[in-house]
């Protein structure tokens, strides 16, 4: 009797680093495992040499650590940027300067399927990326992130402290702490709801586009858009942009 040989699952290596976090997990299939969270700075080869996997796909916005993850690699590794196919047609007067993890971000809103789609990722910048019904990355938003902001009070004034960005419960500070939270947190909800207005007026006039979220700060945001009853956000992941990469392997078999 002659056995039928199973073949595994190809076990992909997901590594999006960021200005101040690398996320790293492997996916197996299309389930992804734990993922660790190291400080950009902190990067070691250790942190991908002894993973197994068949293939490592990367979105990187950090070039100066990239010769050292390539150096560590266990195994073939994908790049992420514009010339990769994700399933997402780029419609951009300059596709090389957009930046693979928003690339990561559009192609798993198209895996998704619900589209338009606006894909807002809370990071040292915050990001909208901006896909049609059809699939079409058509350009997006970039501002400060409430990380950024926070350092920036801090840095060029003389008496405000650096801040711990955490959840609020009122609209008035009753410490200069608690008012630089507040301001960061209101300006954040009301940069989404204006920034998300604004996109769908102009792009998807008389459409209401799914909303995505993802990035450290993306639930503390959410909470304070739906404390006033009228959410922005359809759905917050933080693995948006893992999901995205583990999408473009599927495309890159």
């Amino acid at each position: 009797m002659t056995r039928t040989k199973v073949s595994r699952p190809r076990k992909v290596l997901l590594i999006d680093v960021s200005n101040s976090f690398t996320k790293v997990a492997v996916a197996s299939g299309r389930r992804i495992g734990p993922v660790r969270r190291i400080p950009t700075s902190g990067l070691r080869k250790s942190d991908f040499s002894a993973t197994k996997a068949d293939l490592a796909v990367i979105a990187s916005v950090v070039p100066r650590v990239n010769t050292l993850i390539a150096s560590a690699l266990p195994c073939p590794a994908l790049w992420v940027d514009h010339r990769v196919p994700g399933g997402v047609e780029i419609n951009y007067p300059n596709p090389s300067s957009i930046g693979s993890d928003r690339l990561a971000n559009a192609a798993a809103a198209v895996n998704l399927g619900k589209l338009p789609a606006i894909v807002v990722d809370f990071g040292t910048a915050v990001t909208f990326d901006v896909i049609d019904e059809k699939g079409r990355y058509l350009g997006g938003v970039i501002a400060p992130g409430l990380p950024t902001a926070a350092a920036a009070l801090h840095e060029r004034t003389a008496l405000l402290p650096l801040t711990k960005i955490t959840a609020i419960r009122n609209s008035v500070g009753k410490s200069t702490a608690e008012a630089i939270r507040i301001g960061l947190l209101l300006g954040a909800a009301g940069l989404i709801r204006e920034t998300v207005f604004g996109i769908t007026r102009e792009a998807f006039p008389g459409t209401k586009p799914h909303v995505l979220a993802t990035g450290g700060d993306a639930e503390l945001v959410d909470k304070i858009t739906r404390r006033n009853g009228s959410p922005v956000i359809d759905k917050v992941d933080p693995l948006l942009t893992l999901r995205g990469l583990l999408a473009i392997a599927e495309k890159n078999p």
